[in-house]
């Protein structure tokens, strides 16, 4: 790999004139990045990464030779990923863009048959991210519009909870290496830590919206600021005990008043969105640089590299995947109750279609250049002829099994009835 003046790597196998002629756009990229296409920079994203797996030797998951074996036992998938992947290479922790191949161990202390051509670890993934991001699990925390952030109390709520958000930053630096989207959605402030952008009062909205209004409040009050008895201080609920921060040194004698409220509204932002959980941040963040360099992100802002982990947040295009859908069994894209299957889902609303996408691949978001990068592709295969059956899933590798129905109300109960029974809507 050689780098650029930019900071862009390349292939070594390119000559020097092609370098020389690729520096000036890539010097576009670094400095002015959102000249450029979206679409476009996400395309030189995945050849950024293409790229680096070529340069180091990297094949992608279906080489089956000399990759490590990870045993997972299934009632323990966040507990064994954490011990076994979740410590730095020094620590003995394992390298996130190598290939590693994840063996399930059932209840009875079993190896389960399978291989892992890349199913396997994206079943381990999706069950990984549902307990990690479980928000009883403790670590992240909603807001309003249920986007998490990390807990600013995890040090209570999970041991080593630093290195769980390291790990966290780790395994979703591995999804978007192997292009595996997540369903989770981030604060937009949370993620504009990456950037180290500089907190502004109105991203206290995407926190806590109560609060973002009493400062909104506070900054246009027109009477005498003195008379809201304020202090350069919180009062904060640490498990049922109150507890006063101090915002500055000595902010608990500091009356708030109008020449230093915006100095107020400044120190509460800060506090709120950097300071109470900068360590948590910054774990996770330096876990996601050991899989994915900082510079191939910065050619976006936060709200497009949520895009770039979970996918678009846009209408469903059945007739994209449809165009992009392999079948199985007795099933191809002229069978009867395939024909029947498309017209079903035509009739769905977009609620109903996001159920069914997440039944069949985990995910409710489609990817951002259409389903072709879907991997493997989303597969129909047919379940038997019980028309009292429910259509069952396989996430694991984007697959809906389902019985050879005959009848399209039939079709649509069964289909949106297994949405509900898997827990999915």
């Amino acid at each position: 790999m050689v780098a650029s003046e930019s900071g862009t790597d390349f292939p070594a196998n390119r000559s020097r004139k092609q370098i020389a002629d690729m520096s000036p756009r890539l010097g576009i990229l670094k400095n002015i990045p959102f000249v450029i296409p979206f679409e476009v920079r996400v395309s030189m994203f995945r050849a950024f990464v293409e790229a680096d797996r070529i340069c180091s030797g990297r094949p992608r998951f279906m080489h089956m030779d000399g990759r490590q074996v990870v045993r997972i036992r299934r009632d323990h998938v966040a507990e064994d990923g954490f011990n076994k992947l979740g410590g730095d290479d020094k620590e003995g922790g394992m390298d996130m863009k190598s290939l590693f191949q994840i063996e399930f161990v059932d209840q009875f202390g079993s190896v389960e048959a399978g291989i892992d051509g890349g199913g396997v670890f994206k079943e381990f993934f999706t069950s990984l991210c549902q307990e990690v991001f479980d928000t009883n699990r403790g670590l992240w925390v909603p807001n309003s519009q249920q986007e998490l952030y990390p807990n600013p109390m995890s040090f209570a709520t999970e041991a080593n909870h630093l290195k769980w958000y390291h790990f966290i930053g780790k395994i979703l630096g591995k999804a978007m290496y192997e292009g595996i989207l997540v369903d989770v959605a981030f604060a937009s402030f949370f993620l504009a830590k990456f950037f180290r952008l500089l907190h502004i009062p109105d991203e206290l909205a995407s926190l806590d919206e109560q609060l973002y209004k009493g400062l909104l409040f506070l900054r246009h009050y027109e009477g005498d600021v003195a008379e809201l008895a304020l202090n350069f201080d919180l009062i904060v609920d640490e498990f049922g005990e109150k507890k006063t921060i101090e915002l500055i040194h000595g902010g608990s004698s500091i009356p708030v008043t109008k020449q230093n409220r915006k100095d107020y509204i400044t120190a509460v932002t800060n506090y709120k969105l950097t300071v109470q959980i900068r360590k948590q941040s910054n774990e996770f963040f330096q876990g996601l640089e050991k899989v994915i360099k900082k510079r191939w992100l910065r050619m976006f802002n936060p709200q497009e590299i949520q895009i770039l982990m979970g996918g678009v947040d846009t209408l469903i295009d059945f007739r994209d995947l449809r165009a992009n859908t392999k079948y199985g069994g007795l099933y191809d894209d002229q069978a009867p109750g395939i024909q029947m299957f498309w017209s079903v889902i035509e009739t769905f609303n977009q609620e109903e279609r996001r159920a069914l996408l997440r039944f069949a691949t985990s995910c409710s978001r489609p990817p951002l250049l259409g389903f072709k990068e879907l991997v493997p592709n989303f597969c129909i295969r047919d379940s038997g002829v019980d028309e009292q059956r429910l259509p069952t899933s396989s996430t694991c590798v984007n697959l809906l099994k389902m019985p050879m129905y005959k009848s399209p109300r039939v079709m649509r109960e069964k289909l949106s009835e297994g949405h509900h029974v898997r827990g999915w809507v």
